[in-house]
């Protein structure tokens, strides 16, 4: 097997394992949410959502710095393994003991605190099924990592099912996610030894080197987790558990479709890499291609949970969470921008500008720390809905800005209209027949009516239908 195939079947590998966590995530998540109600599901999202901020402690940017050079030079990956442990045992047991100092200090209840101290071994536990992950990912063997995770979601999963029908406490939930976080390591340390062993000759010079190079990446890990988290602890601070239930029931439901712009981009990046010194021609065409295809998406599967938002709520949740659905409603708009600036910060790194990207994910972050300030203590959860899709606003004009004076000014606005007016065609269907056809049958309807649309308007060109069928002739 070549280079190239190689590539191909560890990004399928990543992609099919990837489709199969969220759905068992999803799964686990809607039971889960049913059995605990709003407040136990709050306080479960917040001991998470709290302790990634210390699990970027345990990394800091190294993992990266790992494969990088594990990859340049695999005669060094004994050594470099072996001294990644000191550095990681050093970082874990800080991250660990800081946690569980600043939640001592913390004005919570002692449940919530005793969930936290439990919890916090995860850390432990992920921060070295992530140092077994560098090896694996060096070394093209990403079937390794995907089956240990596929093991912990399934393992606990199961477990805490039969807690659920055991009538089980949450204090038993977090006790079987940890079980599992273990059983994850311990497996892939045992495929890590089948690659290689480490290798624990102490260099100070390099273990010098590897903090040094790493902290850059570790200033950017810092900035994407306040970004991606700091709603949920803002929220449980200023409003409670019971808001933390509703922002997160929502969350929990809108984030997997974030893996529809990140796969269709595994694909894209390597011909916008590949491209950038050898076609500008072809780099513009695939930001093009990236952009439309997205928009084509990522529009209609906005419009159509944000008008059925209340119904899948329920469906998914029943009536307690019934709140959940304006977040929704709002929520599921970070699709849409989120699908854009996942080509532009592609696009960025392929022309080699991704400090620039550094400096949109710190804008975005100040701008997200303002705005939760600002808007929880009014609106509550919404004001943090509202919060991290105005921060995904931010982050798309702050990263097409750069795109554009550094690449191309691409006209978004000739690209939007076909698939907005599509778009308005599927909503009015919907609006129309919401009450009259179940939603299982009404959303495939509406999604005919959009393509019909769409076709009427004549977006689709042969340029695209030839894509399509290359598409198809190459799986078969």
């Amino acid at each position: 097997m070549n280079t190239v195939q190689r590539v191909a079947k560890n990004t399928g590998i990543v992609i099919a394992g990837d489709v199969i966590f969220r759905v068992i995530s999803l799964f686990i998540t809607i039971y889960l949410a049913r059995y605990l109600g709003i407040v136990g599901f709050g306080k479960y999202s917040f001991v998470f959502a709290y302790l990634a901020f210390f699990g970027v402690i345990t990394s800091l940017g190294l993992n990266t710095i790992l494969v990088r050079e594990m990859a340049r030079d695999p005669s060094m990956t004994s050594k470099l393994i072996g001294n990644a442990y000191i550095i990681k045992i050093l970082l874990t047991v800080f991250a660990i003991v800081l946690s569980l100092i600043i939640i001592t200090l913390l004005p919570y209840p002692a449940d919530t605190t005793n969930y936290v101290y439990i919890a916090a071994f995860t850390l432990l536990f992920l921060s070295f099924s992530d140092l077994y992950g560098t090896i694996f990912q060096a070394n093209l063997r990403m079937e390794y990592r995907i089956i240990a995770k596929l093991v912990f979601k399934v393992l606990s999963g199961g477990l805490i099912l039969w807690i659920i029908f055991s009538q089980g406490t949450l204090t038993q939930v977090i006790l079987a996610l940890v079980f599992s976080e273990m059983v994850k390591t311990l497996i892939s340390y045992r495929f890590s030894r089948k690659i290689v062993r480490a290798q624990f000759d102490i260099d100070p010079g390099l273990l010098k080197y590897l903090v040094k190079v790493s902290l850059p990446l570790a200033f950017s890990s810092v900035i994407i987790t306040i970004y991606y988290h700091i709603d949920i602890v803002m929220l449980s601070l200023m409003q409670g558990d019971a808001s933390v239930g509703i922002y997160s029931a929502a969350y929990k439901l809108s984030e997997p479709l974030s893996l529809i712009p990140s796969a269709f981009m595994v694909s894209l990046f390597p011909i916008m890499s590949a491209s950038f010194k050898n076609s500008k021609e072809r780099i513009l065409k695939s930001y093009r291609l990236g952009i439309r295809y997205l928009l084509i998406i990522a529009l209609p599967i906005a419009m159509c949970i944000t008008l059925l938002s209340d119904k899948i709520i329920l469906l998914i949740y029943k009536a307690p969470f019934a709140e959940s659905a304006t977040v929704l409603q709002i929520l599921i708009w970070v699709l849409v921008f989120i699908s854009l600036h996942y080509v532009l910060t592609n696009i960025l790194i392929s022309i080699e500008k991704q400090k620039l990207y550094m400096i949109c994910t710190g804008l975005c972050a100040i701008v997200n720390l303002t705005l939760n300030f600002i808007l929880i203590p009014i609106l509550s959860y919404n004001g943090a809905a509202i919060a991290t899709v105005a921060t995904n606003v931010v982050l798309f004009m702050a990263s097409f800005y750069f795109v554009s004076k550094h690449l191309f000014i691409l006209p978004i606005h000739k690209l939007i209209v076909k698939p907005v007016i599509g778009c308005f065609a599927m909503g009015a269907f919907i609006y129309c027949f919401v009450d009259f056809i179940n939603v299982f049958l009404l959303v495939p309807l509406a999604l005919v009516v959009y393509l019909a649309a769409l076709l009427a308007l004549r977006t689709f060109t042969k340029e695209d239908i030839d894509i399509v069928k290359n598409a198809l002739s190459y799986r078969k």
